[in-house]
């Protein structure tokens, strides 16, 4: 688990502070024209007959890409996307230069065939219920596996630095109350779905990605079940609602990690961790 990786968010506010910090005659550079980009986005029939391997490059020197391929997110110069299920994808590419974000057009890539190999690892079959199947997930708030829904860890020592909120976060840190429900489907494509019921029910349809190295989940469309600080909107201390850590997944339990890092409160950096058990295993519970 890598929990030092620095997401595309913190690296455009690092850059935007140490412009602001510079004496009044320094000026950006001017943006680069969308032609200057040479960007290769090629799908590799010899690894799937579909097509559903596509190999993602950056060759434009000193920039920082910005990859949305629909499925998932990355800021990799060079990155390898591998689509389970056959369809359209549309991949957009952007890049952080001198100058700014510079969005460059589009580019369509129709997969034809599907591959549920890129969907089959122990992760996708825990956080979904495997292929062709479908998972829902509810917050702990009644304790019925962790201490409850949060708990915060210490960004500067991972390794021993963690305190569960418990039972004890009612009212302060999240307030007491049904949060709804989070379903992850495999059925006709990675799917996600929420009904988020304190936030005034809102109801959210998009897709997810596991990356089962850095071991993060990417929501589009879509956020977790949550809930930090409620009387003074405590969500908005965070940043970044696209890319969690996985801290745990098994068959019951999924723990997903955000970066407190521009708190309500002032407080300094932390990790907020959501615990969730499956919604099966809730009931379970509950009928004993």
């Amino acid at each position: 688990m890598n929990l030092k990786r620095i997401n595309i968010g913190l690296v455009i506010s690092t850059m935007m502070l140490i412009i602001s910090c510079q004496k009044n005659d320094y000026k950006l550079a001017e943006p680069l024209d969308k032609s200057q980009f040479q960007f290769e986005i090629v799908q590799d029939f010899n690894a799937d007959a579909g097509g559903n391997t596509v190999i993602l490059k950056n060759n434009t020197p000193e920039t920082i890409s910005m990859w949305d391929y629909q499925t998932g997110k990355s800021t990799r110069q060079q990155d390898t996307v591998r689509y389970a299920f056959k369809g359209d994808y549309t991949i957009k590419f952007s890049a952080v230069t001198g100058g700014g974000i510079v969005e460059v057009d589009s580019v369509k890539v129709s997969v034809t065939e599907n591959n549920l190999n890129y969907v089959s690892d122990p992760m996708w079959t825990n956080i979904a219920g495997g292929a062709g199947h479908e998972k829902t997930w509810v917050l702990d708030t009644d304790g019925l596996f962790f201490e409850g829904p949060l708990t915060f860890v210490d960004p500067n020592n991972f390794a021993n630095v963690w305190w569960d909120a418990g039972q004890g976060i009612y009212p302060d840190n999240m307030a007491k109350g049904d949060y709804g429900e989070m379903t992850f489907s495999l059925i006709a494509g990675p799917d996600f779905s929420n009904i988020k019921k304190m936030e005034n029910n809102v109801q959210e349809k998009g897709t997810y990605m596991l990356n089962l190295v850095d071991k993060t989940l990417t929501l589009n469309g879509g956020t977790i079940l949550r809930g930090y600080k409620p009387s003074k909107n405590g969500i908005t201390g965070v940043s970044d609602w696209t890319t969690y850590e996985i801290l745990a997944l098994d068959e019951n339990t999924l723990r997903l990690g955000v970066y407190r890092d521009r708190d309500v409160d002032g407080e300094g950096l932390a990790l907020l961790v959501y615990n969730f058990i499956s919604k099966d295993f809730a009931q379970s519970q509950n009928n004993e």
